[in-house]
């Protein structure tokens, strides 16, 4: 250890930090006030830092990271975790020598909006000493960055350069308790690592509501160490339903409207489970606003995964003077992130989650009830500048009932398990069933990953190896498996590069670029036709983007507006496309980034079916319904499918992905010969 470390641990805590009170509003200053000179920023910056109750474990937090190769961390919603300790930890001379300071995130949007926070509050550019690396994006510096904020699953693709994670002297796993399949696999690398790096790698494992002791046991006892941060920056009122309510959308949205019409000034943050949900209370609100002059100062403002960096910064600025921001989201913003000025949470009680259906052989979306983990996750957000309330539109009764478990069932017991098998792989990790896993994962769903990777071609059935030509470079890919495999035989096996790129980062958005404006709806759909391909909705989409690319740079927004096309959207696969293309470069296939299929669509939807070929449905000629090949289960199409308004359908169609709602739809469809399927998976059909 430096002795820059040491003499730092020497200093005493400070254990008269005041709290705030409801009114100070540091947070508020530091954020709304760009007229202020440097000297009163920093000011406000440290004022406000100091407040956080991490502050006051500073010394304890360091010390026990000093001392213990494993540190878990306890602490309230909004104590600091997140942001301070990686700065903690970097004045405290833990980045030097050129290392680096690692906080891993489950989710793309915190990690990049951590990292913004913190470059803010340190007084640097983003992407210089602060950076952060997410799937498709990276504002990050090899040289200069020393505070990383990553997603779980980007780290552990360095891993893959880097089996011990040489760059770094601090790894820190933040919210544990969403418990991903990243989450957990990272946790079984870094208790593998710790083993060769005891002496200079310090873990560190932190969340709001986590199983301290599970984790502490996980590692080793005597190298571990708990530390509690208690505090939370403000006290929250929990309000329930008095009876249950029959549309949790309307419930929504007149708590809203009674909430700005009754209750002092501040945001409002809307919790619920996906993006059709959003925009239902979206356009429900919208509506009564209009005419309405007391609902005029309500900014309505949609957040979720797939939203752009600049429509991020709208959430994330405050409101102009006299306006009160309404944030709409999915529980993306259930942890790390901190939306300043939020006031008021309005919680529905339920999170959309992919469950894979080992039977069928495919991912659904469901709809279902948050854990009580959760709840105080989301609780949470509403007292982080003042004191706040949060409304909750279920009862207390049905919160204490069955309805609401303790902790949300992880993934690795509800998802497929193919991109983490592959990793492992990857890594070397020769048995699986032996490997150390923080909770061994199912066999089915463990045997289901490697039956579905041989018929993939990526691992060999003899030897258990991943394949050489293809294998290896799709653990490389950040794409679930069944799409890099798309993009990677697109080179090898069937000539259409160019459309496949197209295809994959289309896919990659999980979001319609279609817009149907109110009023408007005939007019769009007619103007839809431009695009529709016969062959399915991929190849429609690979001609929306191609359109856009050929379009010049200067008159896409209105070329998009032209066509009722999302431009932000069209950005983002455009980015995308690129960043593929790049790893393609990577592989040596520079030559091949321009070759098309031109007329011959077959050979792109041979490749779709390559990576797809589990997701396939028969059309039933007695009732028009299609079928799941592999249990003869109803499957129907999306209404936002081509196919939905077709009278010919396809006989058999593939799909990317599928959504369980009122009944099980299938999306991103492409017609497919039957005949392709054991010309394609030989492997995978042999054993069926």
């Amino acid at each position: 250890m430096s002795t820059k470390r040491r003499r730092v641990l020497t200093a005493e805590p400070d254990h008269g930090v005041s709290q705030p009170d409801s009114e100070s509003g540091f947070i508020r200053s530091y954020y709304g006030d760009a007229g202020l000179d440097s000297a009163t920023r920093k000011m406000l910056i440290y004022e406000q830092r100091r407040r956080l109750p991490a502050f006051k474990h500073r010394m304890q937090l360091l010390y026990a990271v000093e001392n213990n190769p494993v540190t878990v961390i306890v602490g309230e919603p909004g104590s600091g975790k997140s942001t301070q300790l990686p700065q903690y930890l970097y004045e405290s001379g833990w980045a030097a020598d050129g290392k680096k300071i690692a906080c891993t995130q489950p989710r793309r949007v915190a990690a990049a909006m951590l990292a913004q926070r913190v470059s803010e509050e340190m007084g640097v550019e983003l992407g210089t000493t602060v950076g952060y690396s997410v799937r498709f994006s990276d504002a990050s510096d090899p040289q200069m960055t020393r505070i990383k904020y990553l997603t779980d699953g980007t780290l552990i693709r360095e891993c893959l350069a880097d089996p011990l994670l040489s760059a770094y002297s601090v790894v820190m796993v933040d919210e544990a308790q969403d418990r991903s399949i990243a989450t957990d696999t990272l946790l079984a690398l870094l208790k593998k690592i710790l083993h060769k790096r005891k002496a200079d790698l310090r873990v560190i494992i932190s969340s709001a509501t986590l199983d301290a002791e599970g984790f502490r046991s996980f590692f080793e006892k005597d190298s571990s160490i708990i530390v509690s941060i208690s505090g939370q920056p403000f006290p929250v009122d929990t309000q329930y339903l008095a009876a249950p309510c029959e549309n949790y959308l309307a419930c929504a949205a007149e708590t809203v409207v009674n909430i700005h019409e009754k209750e002092a000034p501040g945001d409002i943050l809307v919790f619920l489970p996906g993006k059709d949900a959003i925009l239902t209370v979206l356009a429900e609100l919208e509506e009564q606003q209009y005419g309405n002059h007391r609902l005029e100062s309500l900014l309505l403002l949609p957040m979720y995964a797939g939203i752009s960096a600049s429509d991020q910064k709208v959430v994330f600025d405050l409101a102009q003077k006299g306006m009160r921001k309404v944030i709409l989201s999915t529980n993306v913003a259930e942890t790390s992130v901190t939306i300043d000025g939020v006031v008021y949470v309005v919680d529905c009680g339920l999170v959309k989650q992919r469950v894979f259906d080992v039977a069928t052989g495919i991912d659904r979306l469901v709809t279902r009830t948050i854990s009580r983990s959760s709840a105080k996750q989301r609780a949470g957000r509403a007292g982080r500048t003042q004191s706040g309330k949060v409304y909750r539109l279920y009862t207390h009764e049905a919160f204490n009932s069955s309805l609401f478990t303790q902790h949300d069932v992880p993934e690795i017991s509800r998802l497929s398990l193919a991109t983490m098998v592959l990793t492992l792989k990857a890594l070397g990790v020769s048995n699986l069933v032996r490997f150390d896993y923080f909770q061994p994962p199912p066999p089915e769903l463990l045997s289901q990953a490697l039956e579905m990777l041989a018929g993939l071609g990526a691992i060999d059935m003899q030897s258990g190896l991943l394949t050489a030509d293809l294998g290896l470079h799709l653990a490389e890919l950040p794409l679930d498996p069944p799409l890099g495999v798309c993009l990677l035989n697109s080179v090898a096996k069937f000539a259409c590069v160019r459309e496949a790129v197209g295809a994959v980062a289309m896919l990659s958005l999980g979001d319609s670029p279609f817009v149907i404006p109110s009023g408007r709806r005939s007019e769009a759909l007619e103007d839809r036709r431009e695009f529709i391909a016969q062959e399915g909705d991929v190849l429609t989409l690979v001609n929306v983007l191609l359109g856009y690319q050929e379009t010049p740079v200067r008159v896409r927004q209105q070329w998009c507006h032209l066509h009722f096309l999302n431009p932000r959207l069209l950005d983002q696969a455009a980015r995308i496309s690129r960043q593929l293309e790049s790893y393609l470069v990577r592989m040596g296939h520079r030559d091949s980034l321009r070759i098309s299929c031109g007329r011959d669509f077959a050979l792109l939807q041979k490749c779709l079916v390559s990576g797809f070929f589990t997701n396939v449905a028969r059309l039933d000629k007695l009732d028009g319904r299609y079928r799941l090949i592999r249990s003869g289960q109803i499957i129907d199409i999306h209404p936002s499918s081509v196919y939905f308004s077709m009278d010919a359908k396809p006989d058999y169609v593939a799909f990317a992905s599928a959504m369980d709602t009122t009944k099980l739809y299938m999306q991103g469809i492409t017609a497919i010969d039957p005949g392709w399927l054991t010309e394609i998976a030989p492997h995978y059909f042999s054993i069926k």
